[in-house]
Parts: structure tokens; C-alpha cells; sequence
């Protein structure tokens, strides 16, 4: 049977392995040895295939389903970012740190696109973060949050398409042993979540659930920086 070099590293076989830098992988781009139009995206030194499968399928198949979610989250964040000092981001690169530039699926960013003509937004830039995941979803909880989390990034929203719920996660831990969010509004990390009181921002998850925003935010001042919070108590409401 032939072993891999993941194969040996689950076995906990020592391998020294070489981490690239986000200098290093935008270089990499620059020269032709990736493309842009390649589905990868650098996290934590290494080079990753995104994935936004539903179920099965090869790495690089767009799941119809997550295709679908996404197109409703893009209509529902586009309507709130107007006339606000954000902008929607679909799918692009964001850098966090020294050797990671992930891709999520959307995320608001400050500012206005032009200001970004010739540069990449940072952590300092985002304010939320939303992946659509089906087949990424242990990945998204996991790696991807403690990754947002370590950056400080205010919101981190997993939209669920295996349980068809929203996972609404706020106030990054900064502490190193623990990198992780906290539920928002102290509801369970895995809570279908209802509309904030005046918000009226529902659109569809599949044939049978509504996934709802919250239509009313604010932006707060919390440890020296704008932080982008949800107001108000939020109402559960079955998927």
C-alpha cells in the first residue's frame, strides 16, 4: 500500500517542512507559477485547495448548493453595505499575518473598493467574515476561525449548509493558548438565529429554512478599534 507524506505526519513522523510567506506566494503569482484563476489560497504557510463542494466531487467543483447560498448572502450584504462605510468582498484575498491569504467566501471591508486598487485589505481592514461551507465545514469551525480569531477579525459567520443553520460567532479571543470566538449574544455556537427586533432581512437556506441577518447593526468601541456588533436581543426561529 502506498503512504503519502500526510500519512506520515498523522503517524507523528518528524518532517521539517518549509512554510511559505505571504511575500513569497504573491511572488509566486506575480511570475506565472500560480494563477489567480487557481483555486488555492495560503493558510498558515501552506498552500490550500478551497473548498466549495456540497458533498462529493472533485476539490475544484463549485457545489450547486453552496453556489446557491452564496448568491442569497451576496444579495442580502450588498442591501445593508449601502451608503455605509463598508464594502462587500466576494472571494477574495484578504492577508492575516505573515503566511496566511485566505479567500473567504465574503467578507465587509472598510473602506471603498478603489481604496484597495493596488493592495490587499489586512485584518485591520475586515470587519466580518462569512464562509458558506458544506464539505469545508469542520475546517471552517476549526482552522479558519482560529485563524480569523488570532487576527482579531470582530464577526465571524459560518453560513451551515449541513444542519441549514447560521453560526454567529463574535469577540475574538486574543489569548494564544485558546484562539477562538464566542457564540454572539451568548446563544449556542450552533443556533438557528431569528431576526434582531425592526430587521426584516430573511432570505431562504434550501426549500425549508429562512436564514436571516440582522438588519440592525452598530459599530462600537471596544479595545481602541471599531468593531462591527449586532444590537439588540436576537429571536431563535426554526430552520
Amino acid at each position: 500500500m502506498n503512504t503519502s507524506l500526510l500519512d506520515d505526519l498523522r503517524d507523528g513522523i518528524p518532517l521539517h517542512l518549509a512554510s511559505l510567506t505571504v511575500d513569497q506566494y504573491q511572488q509566486m503569482i506575480r511570475d506565472g507559477i500560480l494563477s489567480d484563476a487557481d483555486p488555492m489560497e495560503l493558510i498558515q504557510g501552506a498552500l490550500v485547495y478551497q473548498d466549495r463542494r456540497d458533498e462529493l466531487g472533485s476539490i475544484i467543483t463549485h457545489g450547486p448548493r453552496h453556489l446557491r447560498a452564496l448568491s442569497k448572502l451576496m444579495a442580502v450584504l450588498s442591501q445593508w453595505v449601502a451608503g455605509k462605510s463598508v464594502f462587500l468582498q466576494v472571494q477574495g484575498p484578504i492577508i492575516l499575518g505573515e503566511s496566511s491569504e485566505p479567500e473567504p467566501d465574503c467578507c465587509l471591508v472598510r473602506g471603498e473598493p478603489d481604496d484597495f486598487s493596488e493592495s490587499v485589505p489586512h485584518a485591520a481592514d475586515v470587519v466580518a467574515v462569512f464562509e458558506v461551507a458544506y464539505s469545508s465545514l469542520l475546517s471552517d469551525r476549526r482552522t479558519k476561525q482560529r485563524l480569523d480569531a488570532s487576527e482579531g477579525i470582530p464577526i465571524y459567520v459560518i453560513v451551515n449548509l449541513q444542519d441549514s443553520v447560521i453560526e454567529l460567532l463574535s469577540q475574538p479571543s486574543i489569548d494564544e493558548q485558546r484562539l477562538c470566538y464566542k457564540p454572539c449574544l451568548g446563544l449556542p455556537k450552533r443556533s438557528r438565529f431569528g431576526s434582531i427586533p425592526g430587521g426584516n432581512s430573511h432570505f431562504p437556506l434550501g426549500k425549508s429554512c429562512k436564514m436571516v441577518f440582522p438588519a440592525d447593526l452598530a459599530w462600537s468601541q471596544q479595545r481602541h478599534r471599531n468593531l462591527f456588533l449586532p444590537t439588540g436581543p436576537v429571536t431563535p426561529v426554526k430552520c
